[in-house]
């Protein structure tokens, strides 16, 4: 018996565990229900709740209720922001191409989502323009929710973000432009403007954002025409940006007078409870054209909207020159799913993907303990995977074959030196059973590989050393020590803290 009652609740909780009845990403008993079960009264349940949530064990979402989520065993992996700018090399339509392979990968796997329930024959009348003006006052009113000030009147809707993004680049910049972008992220933006012809320039950033002093010298250096931006819950992992680096960002935008896209399209998928605010928020100046939207597998239900700001007159015609609008069907389920007490609405979809998260982090360490682990995940639809060790291009290939609906390569997401052990997977799949088996096969294989040359590299050193004239005179052992932590050092080099603090800004 535990010592105090509200203990009972987390022996009870550990309990199950252990006996695998709740994994993570499953939903907690409400707390009347786990009261009557155990036979405790309901504050003694709350504080137990809150133990577990202290500890890491659940977490509550807001009118969901408490889920169950994922101990990781594994030391998070370490996303730190750049330290370099990357001009990354004019390559034409090829990387777009590599992008578009990977579509499925970057949006929702749900067949459900985004199903209108106007009847058929009614899905392909067209809507001239921006769209019906209650479906942008429900799109308006959710984007208060982020905090972004916004009037309907002011809303395009569209069937593709993509297209916005591209028309909107079009129409702000020329040929030969130089375009900043921040990265890691969506894959298709830095492909698009690589497509359309512009010069890119690519910083990364880290858990907490980028090096803003080396935006700054960046923008001073070099002539740059549009920046890019991807939201707080970007694709792979998201950002934690506090609010004073949004306004340090923002008082860089209006002090330039620089011309800005927002690539917002997963705000509605947060990680943890409550939103972030976006860069949008605090654009009082209205540089930013902020770009958001749902995109999912099936055809004709992907739904994006666009506020263009003071841009609105260069957008207008580019937007009404492509015929971009929805149909009646299209903005119908775009308007359901913003409604959160509906079915098929953002909030539940956000909870399904947040568990599914939670069960697919849980399954990939279960079957590659060791060998990968994972940056916090802030939002969105990816977890941003790290290797202990990049795959070759015979064994990537050979993974692509499969699972490219599932995993970009880390190489089409970020441009630092050792974006080949990174990898992004797509957390709304069903079944990543399969995915798992076979990248542990792939990895075992690479390790089995690695041992075998080892072994064949230090039995030709012994042979070497064997048949030299002069044998080198025995180390003591406080300098085999003493080489020993001078090769950890400079291999290994330790992280400080304080240096992000000095050389990043934090907020």
């Amino acid at each position: 018996m535990a010592d105090f009652l509200y203990k009972g609740v987390v022996d009870w909780f550990l309990d199950q565990v252990s006996q695998e009845a709740i994994a993570a990403g499953d939903r907690m008993p409400s707390l009347r229900a786990l009261a009557k079960q155990l036979g405790l009264s309901l504050n003694t349940v709350i504080h137990g709740y809150e133990i577990l949530t202290e500890e890491g064990w659940i977490e509550s979402r807001p009118k969901s209720g408490y889920f169950v989520c994922h101990r990781s065993d594994t030391k998070p992996a370490l996303l730190l922001a750049g330290e370099a700018l990357r001009k990354l090399a004019p390559v034409g339509s090829k990387a777009a191409w590599s992008c578009l392979a990977h579509r499925g990968a970057l949006v929702d796997q749900s067949d459900a989502f985004l199903v209108s329930s106007v009847r058929s024959e009614e899905v392909d009348i067209p809507v001239l323009g921006k769209g019906h003006l209650t479906v942008r006052e429900t799109v308006s009113e959710h984007l208060k929710g982020l905090a972004i000030k916004n009037h309907a009147s002011q809303l395009w809707l569209g069937d593709s973000p993509l297209t916005m993004l591209t028309q909107s680049i079009q129409a702000l910049t020329q040929r030969d432009d130089t375009v900043l972008v921040i990265t890691p992220c969506d894959p298709r933006l830095s492909s698009t403007l690589q497509s359309l012809g512009r010069r890119v320039i690519s910083i990364a950033a880290g858990d907490r954002g980028v090096d803003l002093d080396l935006v700054v010298r960046c923008l001073q250096e070099n002539e740059i025409k549009l920046l890019i931006l991807p939201g707080q819950f970007a694709f792979p992992a998201g950002l934690a940006i506090s609010n004073l680096s949004l306004r340090r960002w923002v008082a860089i935008i209006d002090e330039l007078k620089l011309p800005t896209i927002e690539w917002d399209l997963c705000s509605h998928l947060p990680h943890r409870a409550g939103s972030l605010m976006t860069y949008k928020s605090l654009d009082s100046s209205d540089h930013i054209v902020y770009i958001g939207g749902v995109e999912t597998k099936g055809v004709n239900r992907s739904a994006s909207w666009c506020l263009p700001g003071r841009h609105q007159s260069a957008l207008e015609g580019a937007f009404l020159s492509i015929d971009m609008a929805l149909s009646d069907a299209q903005q119908q389920a775009l308007s359901e799913a913003l409604l959160s007490t509906g079915k098929r609405s953002l909030v539940r979809r956000a909870r399904q993907v947040w568990a599914n998260s939670e069960r697919i982090k849980a399954h990939l360490e279960t079957h590659l303990q060791g060998q990968v682990s994972f940056a916090a995940s802030k939002g969105g639809m990816g977890l941003w995977m790290n290797l202990e060790a990049p795959l070759n291009q015979q064994d990537m290939t050979a993974l692509l074959a499969n699972y490219r609906h599932v995993i970009v390569p880390g190489t089409l997401i970020s441009d630092e030196p050792d974006a080949d052990y990174w990898m992004a997977i797509n957390v709304t799949l069903d079944d990543v059973e399969p995915l798992a088996k076979k990248l542990a096969e792939r990895l075992s294989l690479k390790n089995e590989g690695a041992s075998e040359a080892k072994r064949t590299s230090a039995k030709a050193s012994a042979v070497e050393s064997s048949h030299a004239e002069d044998s080198p005179k025995k180390a003591s052992a406080e300098e085999k020590k003493e080489d020993r932590k001078q090769r950890d050092a400079s291999t290994n080099p330790l992280y400080n803290p304080m240096l992000d603090l000095i050389n990043h800004d934090f907020g």
